[in-house]
């Protein structure tokens, strides 16, 4: 006749399968060639990140840079198109009073 589990031979089924998979990962834990080649890509990386950041900043850098020698630029370029407006201007005045001068010439 068949018999059905009952609780206890669950619960001893669950621990028996629960020792074996144990058993089984003490079994493939790694060895010490496999840590220390793990620790070596790990270091590895992390050089590679270092230099990554480092080529980062440099570039942050140079960009900031950059930028701050176009900022000048354009407040050069500013400046001079400041200072020809004003020479326009004052050439404007001196030809505008030069045509005023010659005009109360000729009326006296």
């Amino acid at each position: 006749m068949f018999k059905l589990p009952d609780h206890h031979d669950r619960a001893k089924a669950a621990a028996e399968a629960r020792k074996a998979k144990l058993e089984r990962f003490k079994a493939a834990a790694p060895s010490e060639d496999a840590i220390a080649a793990a620790k070596a890509r790990a270091e590895k990386r992390a050089q590679k990140e270092a230099q990554a950041k480092a080529a980062r900043a440099e570039r942050a850098r140079q960009m900031a840079e950059e930028k701050k020698l176009k900022e000048a630029q354009r407040e050069k370029q500013a400046e001079q198109a400041r200072l020809e407006a004003i020479s326009r201007e004052a050439a404007q005045k001196a030809a505008r009073d030069a045509r005023y001068a010659a005009r109360k010439a000729r009326v006296k």
